[in-house]
């Protein structure tokens, strides 16, 4: 999706540089309003069903960003697209955080951040590759249908319910100090 943005904010929504940086700006902004109330979300929703929602909405977001018809639709679409992502990445790490165990952390971590980062050329590839075959608001479409797929094939393993067992699954049993734990761990060997 971001492959293509300058380009379809100038070619199919009218706007210069500064109206993208007006877009950008809508964007940044929903990211800062959803990761400030990701934990209400989580608290009112249980984490399962926040991660389950603000993907959708991330989904519904670009969906709408691709058939929007002026820069006003747009920007209102990157901004809940914003949002949705922003409390997407709060949720998700802390619930990773809460999940794996310490002497993994760093694995895990990188692990994921690995894969986004092999993903991310792959993805502006076919974006670039999109936009040129067909038309600019292809690869946002592609995008929110992957993204909407994604979510609906998900939605079963981040449940509450199977958010709460893991969650249950990790925490220590009682009288055991994890960080101790860990501590003779690292000095034995």
């Amino acid at each position: 999706m971001e492959t293509v943005l300058a380009l379809f904010a100038h070619e199919r929504l009218g706007v210069g540089a500064l109206g993208f940086g007006l877009l950008l700006t809508a964007e940044a902004a929903g990211g800062l309003l959803g990761a400030g109330i990701a934990a209400f979300l989580g608290r009112r929703l249980g984490t399962g069903t926040a991660l389950t929602c603000t993907a959708t909405i991330e989904g519904l977001a670009i969906l709408g960003l691709a058939s929007a018809p002026d820069a006003y639709v747009a920007g209102l679409a990157l901004a809940v697209c914003g949002a949705g992502m922003g409390a997407t990445m709060v949720l998700g790490p802390s619930l990773r955080q809460a999940i794996v165990p310490a002497h993994l952390m760093g694995r895990v971590a990188s692990t994921s951040r690995m894969l986004a980062m092999c993903a991310a050329p792959f993805g502006a590839f076919l974006g670039g590759w999109l936009a040129t075959t067909y038309d600019l608001r292809t690869p946002l479409y592609a995008a929110a249908g992957l993204l909407l797929a994604m979510t609906a094939v998900t939605a079963t393993m981040t449940s509450n319910r199977r958010v709460e067992a893991a969650l249950r699954a990790a925490r220590p049993p009682a009288g055991q100090d994890p960080a101790g734990e860990l501590a003779v761990q690292t000095a034995s060997g």
